[in-house]
C-alpha cells in the first residue's frame, strides 16, 4: 500500500493537530513519556507518518517552541487591536500573562530533556539568542514608556530564570512563592519600562 498524499492544507492542519497533541502529552507525561507512537495515536495517525513531518521527537519539541512563538505574536496583535502600542499597564499585565501561561513548554521540561534539545538546536541554530532577541524586541517597540537601555541578555535571563523557578517550584517555599514571583517580576519590569508617574 503506497503512502497516503495530503494536500498543503491537510499537512498544515494535522501538523498543528499533533503539535497541540504532543504538547498536552508533555504536560500531562513529560517529554521523555510523551512518545510519538502517542502523539501519533491522539490524532489518529500512524507513527511512520510522523517522521512525513519531523525528523525526530526533539526537532517535534522546537516545533512546539516556534508555535508558541507565533502564536504568542497573534495573541498580541490581538491585544494591540489596531493600536500602535499598549499603556505600561497593559504591557505588563500581558507579560505576566504570556510568561507564566499554561502555553510555555519550559516549565515542563526537564534538565535532561533541554539536554537532548541541545544537539537539534545547535544543528538547526535554534539555540541562538536573536530569534528569542527579535520577539522581545518586536513586543516592546509596541509598549509605551519602555526604557532607552533596556538590556535584552539581562531581560531574557530573568524570564529564563523565572521560568526555571515554576518547573522547579516543588523546591522552593510554596507559601512565598507567588511574592516572590511579583517581586521578579518587578524586577523585570524595572529594567523595561521607564517609571511611571502617579
Amino acid at each position: 500500500m503506497s503512502p497516503k498524499v495530503f494536500s498543503v492544507a491537510e499537512r498544515e492542519e494535522l501538523k498543528i493537530k499533533m503539535l497541540d497533541a504532543g504538547f498536552d502529552l508533555i504536560k500531562k507525561h513529560g517529554m521523555t513519556h510523551a512518545s510519538v507512537e502517542k502523539i501519533t495515536k491522539a490524532v489518529n495517525l500512524g507513527k511512520s507518518t510522523f517522521y512525513n513531518f519531523f525528523d525526530s521527537k526533539e526537532h517535534f519539541v522546537l516545533e512546539i517552541l516556534e508555535y508558541q512563538r507565533d502564536r504568542a505574536r497573534q495573541y498580541f496583535n490581538t491585544h494591540l487591536a489596531g493600536r500602535k502600542k499598549l499603556s505600561i499597564a497593559e504591557s505588563k499585565k500581558y507579560l505576566k500573562l504570556i510568561i507564566f501561561s499554561q502555553d510555555s513548554i519550559y516549565q515542563y521540561l526537564t534538565e535532561e530533556d533541554l539536554a537532548k534539545l541541545m544537539p537539534v538546536m545547535e544543528k538547526t541554530g535554534s539555540n541562538k539568542p536573536e530569534p528569542e532577541n527579535t520577539t522581545i524586541k518586536m513586543l516592546l517597540s509596541h509598549m509605551e514608556g519602555v526604557r532607552s537601555d533596556v538590556n535584552m541578555e539581562v531581560t531574557i535571563n530573568l524570564l529564563r530564570m523565572m521560568a526555571l523557578a515554576l518547573y522547579h517550584k516543588s523546591t522552593l517555599y510554596e507559601d512565598a512563592l507567588e511574592e516572590t514571583l511579583n517581586r521578579v517580576y518587578e524586577l523585570i519590569f524595572s529594567g523595561i519600562f521607564e517609571e511611571e508617574v502617579e
